[in-house]
C-alpha cells in the first residue's frame, strides 16, 4: 500500500486532540429555554397496538416533565413517536418539555439549573458519562423513592440496574443494554471483492478477530486505495470486545484494567492493522474520517454506534454506506482469547436530576419506558417504524435482534468517561492516539497515563465509600 505523507508529531497531536474532542460531541444547538414539544406522529394502526400495552397506574397532578440533553426527547415535527412517549401521552396525558444544549455543555447547564432552583426532571444516561460522577457530585438523586426495582415491571432488568448503585442506592433507571460499537459495511462491495459476508460468518460461529483480519488483508491487497477500517470508535470497540473494560465497576468498586493482558492483546491487534497500512489515514486528511468511502468501495468496515443505523441523511447515517439494501452490519468480532462473544455496550436509561420538580411524573414516564421495552406490540411498532422511516430490510432487522440478544447476554460497560473529566482527558485521546499515530505504542501510552488514571480511580473509590 502506498505510504502517505505524515504530519509532524506535534502538529498531528494538536489537530487530533481537537478533532477527537469534536467527535465526542453530538449536539450542535446553542442553549435554549424550555421548548414546547412539536407535534409528532404515530400511524393509526400503531396507536391501536400501543393502546394494548399495559402500564402501571399513576395518578398525576402534574403531567409535565422536563428533559435536558443534547437531543430532544420529542421527535421532530412529522417524525415517528416511539412507543414510550406515546404511552406517556395517552395513558397519563403527559408532556415532556425539552431543554436542548450542545453535548459539551450538558453538565455546566445542569449545574446552573440545579443551583438556581430551576432543575429539569431527567437526563439521559446513554452516553455512559453520568455515573458515578454525577451521583458523587450531587447532580442526580437516587431513584429508590420513586421506583421499586424488584417489582414485576423491572424484574427482567434488575441485574442491569444493580450495576449502577452508589452508596446502596440506584441512580440510573436502565431500561435495556444498547450496542455501543458495531461494524458497518457494504454487501455489494464484499461480493465484488470475493469476500464472505460477516453476517454469514457470525451465524456459523466463525466471526472472530482472525476471520476479520483475513478479510481486511484480502481487501487491502486488491488496491493501494483500499483501507480496512476508518473512524474513531474502533479502538474502544475492539478493546471492549475482550470482555474487559478500560475502567470497570465491580462489587461497588471502580477497577483500573489498563494492564490487563486481554487489553494488551486487543491493542496489539489494532497496532498490526495500523502498521500494515490498512487503516484509513485520517492524519493525512486533517484528522477527518470518511464513512462515505464504505459506499464507494474504498473502505471495508466503519465501526460506529448503533444510533447511526437509525439516521439516514446525517454525517454517519445509512446513506453514507451505499444503497440501504446493500448496507450490512455485524458486532465487533469475537476475541479468540475471550470466553464469550462480548459486546461493547451502553444503556438506554435515565437519571433524575437533583431538585427535580416532578419526580412522580418522571416515575410514570419510566414505567412507560420499561413497559414498552418488554412489549411484543412495541417491538412490532418499532420494526414498522424502522422499515418505513429508515428503509430497513428483513436482514437488518434479523441482525439487530441477533446483536441485541448478544448484548443482553454479554455486555461490556466501560465507565472511564463516567469517573471524572480528568479521567476522560487522561484516557480517551491517548488510547486513540496509540492506534492512529505511527510512533505511539499502546504499552508506552499506557505507562505514561497509568498513574494519572489510577489516581482518579482512587479518588472516586474514596467518594463511593464515604
Amino acid at each position: 500500500m502506498n505510504k502517505k505523507k505524515i504530519l509532524s508529531v506535534s502538529a498531528a497531536t494538536v489537530i487530533m486532540l481537537g478533532m477527537l474532542s469534536a467527535c465526542n460531541e453530538t449536539g450542535t444547538k446553542p442553549p435554549t429555554a424550555v421548548t414546547t414539544p412539536a407535534p409528532s406522529t404515530m400511524a393509526g394502526d400503531q396507536q391501536s397496538q400501543a393502546e394494548e400495552i399495559k402500564v402501571k397506574d399513576f395518578e398525576l397532578e402534574n403531567k409535565e416533565i422536563t428533559f435536558l440533553g443534547s437531543w430532544t426527547r420529542n421527535p421532530a415535527n412529522g417524525k415517528n413517536k416511539d412507543v414510550a412517549l406515546e404511552l406517556f401521552q395517552t395513558k397519563f396525558g403527559g408532556v415532556i418539555n425539552d431543554i436542548t444544549v450542545p453535548q459539551a455543555d450538558r453538565y455546566s447547564r445542569l449545574a446552573t439549573l440545579v443551583s438556581t432552583g430551576d432543575s429539569p426532571d431527567f437526563f439521559s444516561a446513554a452516553d455512559m458519562d453520568s455515573f458515578p460522577k454525577g451521583a458523587i457530585n450531587g447532580m442526580f438523586q437516587n431513584l429508590d423513592n420513586i421506583i421499586d426495582f424488584n417489582d414485576e415491571w423491572w424484574k427482567d432488568v434488575n441485574y442491569l440496574n444493580d450495576k449502577f448503585i452508589f452508596q446502596g442506592k440506584h441512580y440510573v433507571a436502565a431500561i435495556s443494554p444498547e450496542i455501543d460499537v458495531l461494524m458497518v459495511y457494504n454487501k455489494s462491495v464484499l461480493a465484488e471483492n470475493g469476500l464472505d459476508d460477516p453476517a454469514k460468518l457470525l451465524k456459523e460461529g466463525k466471526w472472530d478477530w482472525t476471520a476479520c483480519k483475513k478479510m481486511m488483508t484480502d481487501f487491502c491487497s486488491k488496491s493501494d486505495d483500499h483501507y480496512a477500517t476508518d473512524g474513531w470508535w474502533i479502538v474502544k470497540g475492539f478493546s471492549n470486545s475482550t470482555g474487559v473494560p478500560y475502567i470497570g465497576l465491580e462489587d461497588g468498586k471502580i477497577v483500573n484494567n489498563l494492564r490487563n493482558e486481554l487489553i494488551d492483546e486487543a491493542q496489539e491487534y489494532l497496532y498490526n492493522i495500523r502498521k500494515e497500512d490498512m487503516a484509513y489515514p485520517v492524519w493525512d486528511y486533517n484528522w477527518v474520517s470518511n464513512p462515505g468511502n464504505v459506499g464507494l468501495g474504498k473502505t471495508l468496515f466503519y465501526p460506529v454506534g448503533y444510533w447511526a443505523l437509525t439516521e439516514v441523511e446525517t454525517e454517519y447515517g445509512l446513506s453514507k454506506y451505499g444503497k440501504i439494501e446493500d448496507v450490512g452490519f455485524v458486532p465487533i468480532p469475537k476475541c479468540p482469547s475471550a470466553d464469550a462473544h462480548y459486546i461493547p455496550a451502553r444503556i438506554t436509561g435515565y437519571m433524575m436530576c437533583s431538585g427535580a420538580k416532578n419526580p412522580e411524573g418522571f416515575a410514570a414516564y419510566l414505567y412507560c419506558e420499561v413497559a414498552a421495552a418488554n412489549s411484543e406490540e412495541a417491538e412490532q411498532i418499532t420494526k414498522d417504524q424502522y422499515f418505513n422511516e429508515y428503509g430497513w430490510t428483513d436482514e437488518m432487522w434479523e441482525m439487530r435482534n441477533t446483536i441485541f440478544e448478544l448484548v443482553r447476554k454479554n455486555p461490556v460497560f466501560d465507565f472511564y468517561t463516567g469517573i471524572s473529566d480528568l479521567m476522560t482527558d487522561a484516557l480517551d485521546n491517548p488510547s486513540k492516539e496509540a492506534y492512529h499515530q505511527n510512533n505511539t505504542s499502546w504499552t508506552k501510552t499506557r505507562e505514561e497515563i497509568y498513574n494519572s488514571v489510577q489516581s482518579e480511580v482512587d479518588t472516586a473509590n474514596k467518594a463511593l465509600e464515604s
